[in-house]
């Protein structure tokens, strides 16, 4: 997409041409105070150009109402919004002149305000969120309007209040909705997905952008099963078996508060109280095509550390700074399903069990409650490996593989080591079948087995 602009000096209104891939062109009259195309609408407007239409839009923050025209183009029904009255004023005049009017509703409102409100039925929610930072006490400010709509929030980003505002009014939105958000990743912005994510939303990153020193992304957000809730059952042998009962369509889960004889890694047996979190996912084997089982395994014990602020060790254990183990992954497959089942056993306090010292989330986050433990740990799964409409399936194995073993290196430079058959040794890598590489002798070899392994710290 080009990007052309003139100034008019007469009337203050810049005029802006913008060529799609089709090689049409759609122009804009923009006033000085309302925020023209630029490198990032570009880049979200490459996405949006590629969604097929289904059913209503919304948009914040619509400024010259570019985005929402594009999208009216391609006969999605559009409610559109700004903070700035001229903005609404140019984005009605510029739907009149691109013949897409009737397709969208313009109105003033925001985020924030009284009046600001999703329509019923609303399929796509997308806002190039505000992202220079505010001016710092003595630095010249912009006018009040422009510091509204280019200004994100000193404190709380404006990403995070959408967050809170869909959560106040989630029986009203519609379960396979998909949040589509422009927000900066460097320097760091007060907007960012780990937000999201502690309130239980899935994400993923679209496409990025380096725009001088600044690096900007689109972020896509859902939540989980897009209406498919977690089984919840009382009790049961194992949620590894519970799961082969499950549908064999959409996002799969099942949890439990007590499980009879639970299982760990080479059948070994998971000892487990109800206040622990206990569930087993399904996720289909298509991804075997793409990913090796072993690099399922360690990313997502990788990100469910990351996400207590822990470390994995590798194959499976998630553990504390001190070695202690909080839970761990377990990946189990057979002939007669189409999926994998990926079971999570995290311990919610410490105990002891069989001798050995166990800790637990709750000793380091007493705040979490297991409900909202089970809704995060949901999130990261569903980023990895879940299915949207509107979303393509972009699993990468060298970025897992990469993720895998960045992961696996917080660990290592804690200043953990390896013995193998009592023969120190110095881990190197991964392979692509999720073993490590490690200089054993001076000469490279693969461990694919924990049998004869030690971990030393």
């Amino acid at each position: 997409m080009d990007l052309g602009e003139k100034n008019n000096p007469i009337t203050e209104l810049r005029k802006a041409e913008v060529k799609l891939k089709n090689g049409d062109a759609i122009y804009l009259d923009i006033p000085k105070t309302v925020y023209p195309p630029r490198e990032d609408s570009a880049l979200l407007i490459e996405y949006l150009e590629t969604l097929k239409p289904n059913g209503i839009a919304m948009e914040i923050g619509c400024g010259s109402g570019i985005l929402s025209i594009i999208l009216a183009r391609n006969n999605w029904i559009v409610e559109s919004c700004d903070v700035n009255p001229f903005a609404i004023a140019a984005a009605k005049k510029n739907s009149i002149s691109a013949s897409v009017e009737e397709k969208i509703n313009f109105r003033e409102s925001g985020v924030g305000e009284e009046n600001f409100s999703i329509p019923l039925g609303t399929k796509l929610l997308f806002w190039n969120l505000p992202y220079l930072n505010p001016p710092s006490p003595g630095e010249p400010r912009l006018g009040w309007i422009e510091e509204a709509s280019m200004s994100d929030m000193a404190e709380k980003g404006w990403g995070h209040q959408l967050a809170d505002f869909l959560e106040e009014n989630n029986m009203y939105l519609e379960p396979d909705l998909l949040i589509i958000l422009l927000q900066r990743k460097y320097p760091k912005s007060p907007s960012n997905a780990e937000y999201w994510l502690d309130k239980g939303w899935s994400h993923r990153v679209i496409k990025t952008i380096w725009i001088h020193d600044e690096k900007l992304e689109i972020v896509a957000y859902w939540k989980p099963g897009q209406g498919i809730p977690m089984r919840i059952v009382e009790e049961c042998i194992s949620t590894m078996d519970e799961a082969k009962k499950l549908p064999g369509i959409g996002w799969q889960r099942v949890q439990t508060n007590k499980q009879i004889e639970g299982r760990g890694r080479k059948e070994s047996k998971w000892i487990s109280d109800e206040r622990d979190l206990l569930a087993t996912w399904n996720i289909n084997k298509t991804i075997l095509s793409d990913l090796n089982p072993g690099i399922v395994q360690i990313v997502i014990g990788t990100k469910i550390a990351d996400l207590l602020n822990q470390y994995c060790k590798w194959p499976n254990d998630i553990i504390d700074n001190n070695g202690q183990k909080i839970g761990g992954v377990l990946i189990e497959m057979d002939n007669q399903k189409e999926y994998l089942r990926i079971g999570v056993g995290l311990n919610y306090s410490s105990k002891e069990i069989e001798g050995m010292e166990i800790t637990g989330w709750n000793d380091k986050f007493p705040d979490i409650t297991k409900k909202d433990m089970s809704k995060m740990i949901d999130a990261v799964l569903s980023t990895l490996f879940e299915n949207h409409e509107l979303l393509e399936n972009n699993l990468s194995a060298d970025k897992f593989n990469r993720d895998s073993w960045r992961g696996l290196s917080k660990l290592l430079s804690r200043g953990y080591s390896l013995e193998v058959d009592g023969e120190k040794t110095r881990v190197i890598g991964l392979n692509n079948e999720g073993g490590l590489s490690v200089l054993l002798e001076g000469e490279k070899s693969e461990i694919q087995s924990i049998e004869k392994l030690t971990w030393l710290f």
